[in-house]
């Protein structure tokens, strides 16, 4: 049997003792890229998976909405008519609308006199702070030589009933502009293009529906104006969102059968395909 020598043996102790060392000052270490690896793979299996509670939803604000607007339209009508020798008239228009949240006049009580309403429309749309739409009707009354300006609060919850929000207000009209800034386009330098809109806004305006046709593409959607016009000139042609963008605006000068003269602007798509096309005047008649 091989003894090692005293010498061997010290040698191998040394060793064992650094083998130890090196192992101690490294387990910080060690631990250290454990931990790391760990909150590594929790923050992978975060971006992929997601987290494992789920957060609250912020709720949308109410986008306005034919429905509202026309809600608030007949509520006002009703609200502003009255007769005060028949007040139960007025108490029954309003029925519909007030429910059991408010009076049965809406808060609104006429001592005396009549009223109709000669034309109502709505004249602003916005997102109440309550929750729902301030609506504002614009209406001109037989009583009044100027409109009043009723605001009036709908909430149309999804999967609910329209309803008012409280009672109306009178309020003033919507601000105008006093001096507008005209936007800054580009003008059309095509001269293809620019005889095409000439020729498509002329048989356009004059309702010929046989010339037209031959400068639409043929997926256009065009339906023809309900008053007869004739084209005197195009005064301006540019792009509406930069040179060679789809959509261009045309400001014309036309005249009607009386010698009226009027200035008009249209937009109108445009289709490139050997040479350019017309693909919608101003509105799409099958969008709303």
């Amino acid at each position: 049997m091989k003894t090692r020598s005293p010498i061997g043996a010290r040698l191998e102790a040394r060793w064992r003792s650094v083998r130890r060392a090196r192992y101690a000052a490294a387990t910080p270490r060690y631990l250290a890229t454990a931990v790391l690896a760990v909150f590594f793979l929790l923050g992978v299996k975060t971006c992929f998976m997601g987290r494992s509670t789920t957060s609250a939803a912020i709720p949308a604000a109410p986008a306005a909405d034919s429905p509202s607007q026309d809600f608030a339209l007949q509520f006002a009508r009703a609200y502003l008519t009255y007769d005060a020798a028949h007040p139960g008239r007025r108490v029954q228009a309003l029925a519909p609308y007030v429910g059991d949240v408010l009076s049965s006049g809406a808060g609104f009580s006429p001592s005396r006199g009549s009223q109709t309403v000669i034309w109502a429309q709505v004249a602003s749309d916005q997102r109440a702070l309550i929750g729902g739409r301030v609506i504002t009707v614009a209406a001109a009354l037989s009583a009044r030589r100027l409109p009043v300006y009723l605001a009036v609060t709908v909430r149309h919850d999804p999967d609910s009933r329209l309803e008012l929000g409280g009672y109306p207000s009178f309020v003033g009209a919507p601000a105008i502009a006093a001096h507008g800034t005209s936007p800054q386009l580009e003008s059309v330098a095509d001269p293809a293009l620019s005889e095409v809109v000439e020729r498509v806004l002329r048989h356009y305006l004059g309702c010929a529906a046989d010339d037209l046709e031959a400068d639409l593409s043929s997926d256009a959607e065009v339906t023809l104006p309900t008053q007869r016009l004739r084209l005197e000139s195009v005064d301006q042609l540019a792009w509406l969102a930069g040179s060679g963008s789809r959509a261009v605006l045309a400001t014309l000068t036309a005249t009607d059968g009386t010698g009226a003269t009027y200035t008009l602007a249209y937009e109108l798509g445009i289709a490139y395909r050997e040479r350019p096309y017309v693909d919608f005047i101003e509105v799409i008649p099958s969008q709303s």
